[in-house]
């Protein structure tokens, strides 16, 4: 028989896995560092982000930093910058970037037109969020003539690719795994064709010429292209035409982009609603009221409800609109509550993926 201060003791032993599960699950839907506040590595004698990765570039023995520390809206803050670099008389603007992945870059020699650049890998990630918010300003005399971005992507499986567009319009030889244009066929794909290709689950693309002299809150939706969970994400922030631009062309030494806040908005809400796989185009997705939906007469039985999220557009670097089908929420998302035709209304009770937010709507089928 176990006594009562064993009991005890075991039961608070449980309730403190339970809440470090429950904590490690809802930090594991955010990014690390989301604040930017960890700096300790250095490169070059400049102080880097920990758990994120600037552009900076090591050739021919000289090192050139991109990424840097500045005093943030809250805290520190994450600054990037399209900067000339150069040795030997050879000089170009190379792009200022940072992600999760590692940034690289390739140079044949002396020859700038074999240059080229990207990302490749990311992090291990399970979890699908619909929207991406970050704080920015936005600097340079030239900002009108180039975008700054602001990326997010998730993929499942390996890409691989031997082969990137260089600044001549030609292919580089160069071999590398989970490379952001290997991934991204769509909407930046790699033009010199891919080995290997993963598939991608997630796309959230925002890009403007505009400055931001002041702190700005920018919210970028996130589309899904199909009903995959993924295995890995990735997060870019370019002050200049990376990833637009697949080598060192078509930047402007200066524009700067300075990053804080980030972070992931896990949404409870329906954007699209089928009913019997047609769109319901009156469905109000912010309205937990009760709305009514009208069957044809003769109507026996309950019609089928399918609801999406992260259903949307954007243009590739090309300029083509690419449409993004959504995904369909499941059973872990979604509850149904069937009502009866005439009667009581059917229930759809929602939950966001990190379980922080609900919302119920009430649907009275009538014929």
């Amino acid at each position: 028989m176990i006594s009562s201060k064993t009991f005890i003791s075991r039961m608070a032993v449980v309730i403190t896995v339970a809440a470090l599960s429950i904590s490690t699950n809802v930090q594991g839907q955010q990014l690390p560092d989301p604040h930017f506040e960890n700096w300790s590595d250095e490169f070059n004698k400049d102080i880097q982000l920990k758990d994120w990765h600037g552009s900076n570039v090591s050739q021919l023995g000289f090192k050139f930093t991109f990424l840097f520390q500045r005093p943030g809206r809250t805290g520190y803050c994450a600054y990037v910058a399209d900067r000339e670099i150069g040795a030997f008389g050879i000089k170009e603007v190379g792009p200022g970037y940072f992600g999760l992945g590692i940034s690289w870059q390739y140079l044949k020699g002396l020859s700038t037109g074999s240059a080229t650049a990207g990302t490749y890998g990311g992090m291990n990630w399970k979890y699908r969020p619909d929207s991406m918010v970050v704080w920015i300003k936005r600097t340079g005399d030239n900002t009108d003539k180039e975008d700054f971005h602001l990326l997010f992507y998730s993929w499942k499986g390996t890409a691989k690719g031997t082969n990137y567009k260089n600044k001549n319009g030609g292919c580089t030889s160069v071999e590398k795994i989970n490379e952001e244009s290997d991934v991204r066929q769509a909407l930046d794909g790699n033009e010199c064709g891919t080995e290997v290709k993963a598939k991608q689950v997630a796309e959230g693309w925002y890009r403007a010429r505009a400055k931001y002299n002041n702190w700005t809150r920018m919210s970028v939706p996130i589309y899904y292209m199909n009903d995959e969970v993924p295995q890995m994400c990735n997060v870019i922030f370019s002050a200049g035409n990376y990833p637009a631009f697949r080598a060192n062309s078509g930047l402007y030494d200066g524009n700067g982009l300075y990053v804080d806040d980030v972070e992931l908005i896990y949404s409870a809400k329906i954007q699209k609603l089928l009913i019997n796989g047609e769109e319901w185009k009156e469905f109000d997705s912010e309205s937990e009221a009760v709305q009514t939906y009208r069957l044809p007469m003769g109507t026996s039985e309950m019609p089928s409800i399918t609801a999406l999220r992260g259903v949307g557009s954007l243009k590739n670097i090309k300029g083509k609109v690419v449409s993004f089908k959504g995904r369909q929420l499941g059973e872990q998302e979604m509850t149904i509550t069937e009502g009866a035709i005439n009667g009581a209304p059917t229930t759809i009770t929602v939950k966001s993926e990190d379980g922080k937010s609900t919302m119920s709507y009430k649907i009275k089928f009538v014929k």
